[in-house]
């Protein structure tokens, strides 16, 4: 899934550990500026299961984690369409 609305601070084990709680995370990746090497504020996220995916998108978009920081959970966007959590796909 994709998320926005990261701190530049972010990283890969800080936006792992707030999905963490809702199911096994396969991978949580903080995209970085390679110039700067600090956050572009978007990263991915992937669950083994597809309703801990969905229930990660309901419970967390528009959440609050910090001071002035609200994160924007949506499902992963390709071929210019959302692609939605299946049985098949590794959210």
């Amino acid at each position: 899934m994709f998320v926005r609305g990261l701190p530049v601070t972010f990283t890969d084990k800080e936006l792992e550990s707030i999905f963490a709680p809702i199911g096994n995370v396969l991978s949580a990746k903080v995209f970085v500026d390679p110039a700067t090497n600090v956050s572009r504020g978007f990263g991915f996220v992937s669950f083994s299961n597809v309703a801990d995916a969905q229930h990660a998108i309901g419970w967390l978009n528009n959440t609050t984690v910090g001071p002035g920081i609200t994160l924007s959970v949506q499902p992963k966007i390709e071929n210019g369409g959302y692609r939605y959590p299946t049985s098949r796909s590794p959210y």
